[in-house]
C-alpha cells in the first residue's frame, strides 16, 4: 500500500495557545516558542508576524528537517496591566502557504504588592508607635529583600522574612519613635531584587 506524501507540517510544542505566567509591567520579556516539523519534508518558516508592534517574533532561519524542532523567539515591550493577549502568526511552506496562529498570554503586574499603601497616624512627644504592614510577592519567581530603611532616623523596620518565594508575603514590624512637636512626613523603603518599593509615613504630632 502506498502512502501520499504529507509534505511540511508545524506542530508548536505544547499547543497553539501559550500562557508564560506573571510578569512585570512595563518590563521587556522575551519566550522562546519551540516547534516541531511533523511532515516528512523539510519546514521552513517564510513569515512571522505579530498582532501589534508592541511586539515582534523571529524565526530561526534553517530549515527544519521531519521529526526536527525549531524555535520563535517572541518578544513584548511589557506594556499594560493584567491579562494581555498577542497572535503570532507563522507563515511556512505547507501547502497553500498555510498560516499557523499561536495565541501568547501574559499577565502583567507590579512585583510586589504594600499592604497599607500609606501609613497615616497621630501621637504625641515621647510615644513610640507600632504599625504593621505587609509586601506580598505576586511574581512567579523569587523576590529577595535586600534592604529595609527609612529616610529619617526615628523609624525602624524589621521583617519576619528577606527571601519572599512566588505569593509569599513577609509582614513588617514598623516602629516610629516622636521626638519633637513636628509632623513626620517620611517613608519606608523597601530595597528588592525587582527593585525599590516605598510606603509613605505621616504622623501629626500632638501638643503634650
Amino acid at each position: 500500500m502506498l502512502f501520499a506524501q504529507t509534505g511540511p507540517k508545524i506542530e508548536i510544542v505544547g499547543g497553539d495557545n501559550i500562557n508564560t505566567g506573571n510578569h512585570r509591567k512595563g518590563q521587556e520579556l522575551t519566550h522562546e516558542i519551540t516547534f516541531k516539523n511533523v511532515g516528512d519534508q523539510d519546514l521552513l518558516v517564510t513569515s512571522v508576524q505579530t498582532s501589534c508592534g508592541c511586539s515582534s517574533a523571529l524565526a530561526s532561519s534553517d530549515a527544519v528537517k521531519p521529526g526536527e524542532t525549531g524555535t520563535i523567539k517572541f518578544t513584548f515591550n511589557g506594556q499594560g496591566m493584567g491579562s494581555v493577549t498577542k497572535v503570532v502568526m507563522i507563515t511556512t511552506n505547507e501547502a497553500g502557504g498555510s498560516t499557523k496562529n499561536v495565541q501568547m498570554t501574559m499577565n502583567l503586574v507590579d512585583p510586589v504588592t504594600l499592604n497599607p499603601g500609606s501609613i497615616i497616624t497621630e501621637g504625641k512627644v515621647g510615644d513610640e508607635l507600632n504599625q504593621k504592614a505587609s509586601i506580598q510577592n505576586t511574581m512567579d519567581k523569587e523576590i529577595d529583600i535586600t534592604e529595609l530603611t527609612s529616610n529619617t532616623p526615628v523609624i525602624k523596620i524589621t521583617s519576619d522574612k528577606m527571601i519572599l518565594m512566588a505569593g509569599e508575603t513577609a509582614n513588617l514590624d514598623i516602629s516610629i519613635k516622636i521626638y519633637e512637636e513636628s509632623a513626620i512626613n517620611a517613608a519606608i523603603i523597601i530595597k528588592t531584587t525587582e527593585g525599590e518599593f516605598q510606603i509613605p509615613v505621616l504622623v501629626d504630632v500632638k501638643n503634650n
